[in-house]
């Protein structure tokens, strides 16, 4: 994907959650850090995983979808992603608030053993059951863990 393609994706994805680039851009701009919605802005974040400049394209020859079925269904995932990052934003600043953790240190310990218990055993089938190619399962989980660890980070820094 070219850096004009890549521009265009991105304009699609702001798009479609409704925003008008300009809209996005003034809104985000004025608000202090504390005032935006973390389970968004993890997302963002963990959003270049599967961009272009990282792993969309060994994904999606492991994956076997296609460009067009990408792109059919990308405003539906768009959605679903950012509904359930803002459920998980919000089970993991209960967890966190139980653990106690209070500081970078212990979220990331904390977010890394829910990530290694929940996460990365769950999403394990993909190789023993779709005989999925290890890789395919590293960059599926590493996403979840740089994920959970972004929205951590943001809940901790914003209490």
């Amino acid at each position: 994907m070219d850096i004009v393609s890549y521009t265009q994706y991105n304009r699609q994805i702001i798009e479609s959650v409704g925003w008008k680039e300009e809209q996005h851009d003034r809104v985000c701009a004025d608000k202090p850090l504390g005032d935006r919605n973390c389970g968004t802005r993890a997302w963002v974040v963990a959003g270049l995983w599967y961009s272009p400049l990282l792993f969309i394209r060994p994904w999606a020859e492991m994956s076997g979808v296609d460009g067009a079925k990408f792109a059919a269904g990308l405003r539906r995932a768009i959605a679903v992603d950012l509904a359930s990052f803002a459920v998980m934003a919000f089970i993991l600043d209960q967890v966190l608030h139980a653990w106690g953790a209070l500081t970078i240190v212990s979220t990331v310990l904390c977010t890394f053993l829910l990530w290694l218990g929940f996460v990365a055993v769950t999403l394990l089938h993909s190789v023993t059951y779709e005989h999925r190619p290890l890789r395919y399962y590293a960059i599926n989980a590493g996403y979840r863990l740089v994920s959970m660890v972004a929205m951590g980070v943001i809940l901790t820094v914003l209490r």
